[in-house]
């Protein structure tokens, strides 16, 4: 009677795993061809709910054929789904795990506890004080400062109140919350801030619902942090004619003249990176690293990232070269935005 529960829990773990996976083969099965490929598994979000998530999937599933490996797409939903998932990869003996976002921290913690020699591990936008598993995380509020110089640099001069609708509120907002504000206040010392949190990942009526309210109150920038809810944000600017910005890719479009810019989050070459680093001749290592301006993932469209869209009006000349040396000044360590200070200690 065991053993029939355990095959039964085991096959549902399966089940579940394959929701929303891509194989090479064409039936979205594996091929004979493919039992003895590396399998390489993503344990993410579900697609369509962040620009970032779907860059790992892509990221993932286009290197496929240049390495050789199987790409798996474990989309979670939940906590409970993220660890059911996770156990379900090992079960099926993938080779090298991928958490993507910090809400597969959890699940990640315990399979890499639990199972050290089951595969790699490896863990995108947080880090994780666990030896088997090696964490990328993201210098955030070095993007976000260009971000808020941009604000005050778009806005006019006596336009001092600025807003940021954002996904939840906790440690990873505050490094765009932090960032966005001191960036704000190096052009505008005066500036004052208003943010509202959507409490979700994709809900554009809510965060659209947020925007405008901010702008009522006097927000002429509204920056725009909800994930798939920026959606709302960017067409509450093209209604009420505020300027706002997008998070990640490049989001800036000639059909919104009012996203002047986006903050840069490159997750693309996050997962290219990992997979160099794992089919190298090097020795797999578990140590941490933190990425930002200086590593070329973390920044501004326009400022650090090109663009095929137009610089907007709002933003001259100099205003643009003032902004690549602030990335420089970030770059090199002149300006540094690596300290920061408890949300708690900090005075707006």
């Amino acid at each position: 009677m065991k053993k029939i529960l355990a095959l039964l829990l085991s096959m549902t773990l399966m089940a579940s795993v394959f929701v929303g996976c891509s194989s090479d083969s064409d039936d979205g099965g594996s091929s004979d061809g493919d039992e003895d490929k590396v399998k390489i598994a993503l344990l993410t979000d579900e697609a369509g709910t962040q620009v970032f998530v779907l860059n790992m999937i892509n990221a993932l599933e286009e290197n496929a054929d240049k390495y050789g490996y199987e790409a798996v797409i474990a989309e979670s939903g939940d906590a409970a789904a993220y660890e059911a998932n996770g156990r379900a990869l090992i079960e099926e003996e993938v080779d090298f795990i991928i958490g993507g976002s910090w809400q597969a921290g959890e699940a990640m913690e315990k399979i890499a506890t639990e199972f050290p020699d089951a595969a790699e591990y490896a863990m995108i936008d947080t880090e994780l004080a666990n030896e088997n598993i090696k964490s990328i995380s993201y210098r955030e509020q070095e993007g976000a400062y260009l971000i808020g110089m941009v604000a005050a640099m778009s806005t006019e001069d006596d336009e001092e109140f600025f807003g940021g609708v954002h996904a939840n509120q906790g440690a990873g907002s505050w490094r765009w919350r932090y960032g966005f504000m001191e960036g704000a206040k190096s052009i505008k010392p005066d500036s004052e801030f208003v943010f509202n949190y959507v409490g979700g990942y994709n809900d554009p009526a809510k965060a659209k619902e947020l925007a405008i309210q901010q702008y009522e109150q006097g927000a002429t920038f509204i920056n725009a942090a909800a994930a798939g809810g920026d959606k709302g944000v960017f067409e509450a600017a093209l209604e009420k004619e505020f300027y706002t910005s997008g998070q990640d890719v490049d989001l800036t479009t000639p059909d919104n003249p009012y996203i002047i810019t986006s903050q840069i989050k490159d997750t693309y070459t996050t997962i290219e990176y990992l997979l160099e680093k794992y089919f190298s001749d090097e020795e797999w290592s578990e140590e941490n690293e933190e990425w930002g301006i200086e590593e070329g993932v973390i920044g501004a469209v326009h400022v650090t990232h090109e663009s095929e869209n137009e610089i907007s009006d709002r933003l001259s000349e100099e205003n643009i070269e003032k902004l690549k040396q602030v990335a420089e000044d970030i770059k090199s360590g002149e300006l540094d935005m690596k300290d920061m200070p408890k949300e708690d200690e900090y005075k707006k």
